[in-house]
């Protein structure tokens, strides 16, 4: 474990600080140091320390220093997937449920150096637009992929089915499609299911339905979902992953996510539990995206 890269959210109140004791723990570790070429602006300078290129920095890095909160996590999740490279979030700020550090504790980071650490797994989802035949837009994400309204004055109708065969159909504000990851996220927020993160189950959620028969269903990981979305009086449908900016679909656009065959590689210190970190988290109030 010598070569970290460390991905730092710019925006976060005492970021500064929480870097510069970052560096200075895997420094004393002997370790080399790469960041993005955005953060030469906060001025931490050294002989182990450098600013590179992220897709560069991450494919050299033994292992990932993502310092901010869930959300920064889920911003590097997929390009570390891609190189296998396991990653340690550092909360600075709000309660996160992936981040395994609070700023307080980074100096536990030295015992990664040791090998006094585990691999926590975590399912990945593939997004793919279909339209007319063709797939016009895919991506990948940790946590969820959303399907909503772009007006917030009006509803839209949603069909959904897994393998082909149909298995609901519903009028609301949109549905979230989860991972095990997700499903204390947005998903948990509109009443889903809390999954465990061993059972790799997909979760199908309506996101305010205007029907009291619509109801949370929980999948197999080897189902394949695909959801179609109108707006009622023509309105426009977003798709989204992990709370990006999402793409417009289009009435006779088929939505289709499935597990990924990428995986999220979360690096553990503490050895808490997920119930454990669950309660902790729960009743701190809140989840940082």
């Amino acid at each position: 474990m010598k070569n970290v890269f460390i991905s730092p959210n710019l925006r976060k109140e005492g970021i500064t600080t929480a870097l510069e004791e970052t560096c200075k723990v895997l420094t004393n570790c002997y370790a080399n140091i790469t960041m993005p070429l955005k953060a030469q602006t906060i001025g931490i300078k050294g002989q182990n320390i450098s600013y590179t290129d992220d897709d560069k920095a991450i494919q050299n890095a033994d292992f990932i220093v993502a310092l901010g909160g869930d959300g920064t996590i889920l911003r590097i999740a997929k390009k570390a997937a891609m190189y296998n490279i396991p990653l340690i979030g550092v909360n600075v700020g709000h309660v996160g449920f992936m981040s395994e550090l609070e700023k307080s504790e980074i100096s536990l980071m030295s015992k990664i150096f040791d090998g006094e650490f585990t691999l926590d797994n975590r399912m990945m989802l593939d997004l793919e637009i279909i339209r007319d035949g063709k797939v016009i837009y895919a991506k990948t994400g940790l946590n969820d992929v959303t399907v909503t309204k772009q007006n917030p004055f009006h509803i839209i109708s949603i069909d959904i089915c897994a393998d082909s065969v149909p298995v609901t159909k519903f009028r609301g504000d949109g549905v979230i499609v989860s991972t095990p990851t997700g499903s204390t996220a947005y998903s948990l927020a509109a009443g889903g299911p809390i999954i465990e993160p061993s059972a790799e189950n997909l979760s199908v959620t309506p996101i305010c339905p205007h029907d009291l028969s619509a109801k949370s269903f929980v999948f197999s990981k080897e189902r394949e979902i695909a959801v179609t979305a109108s707006g009622l009086d023509g309105s426009s449908v977003c798709v989204s992953t992990d709370g990006d900016h999402g793409v417009e679909v289009l009435p006779d656009d088929v939505v289709i996510v499935r597990k990924s065959k990428l995986e999220t590689n979360l690096i553990r210190i503490k050895g808490k539990s997920f119930y454990h970190i669950l309660r902790k988290k729960l009743s701190d109030g809140g989840n940082e995206r």
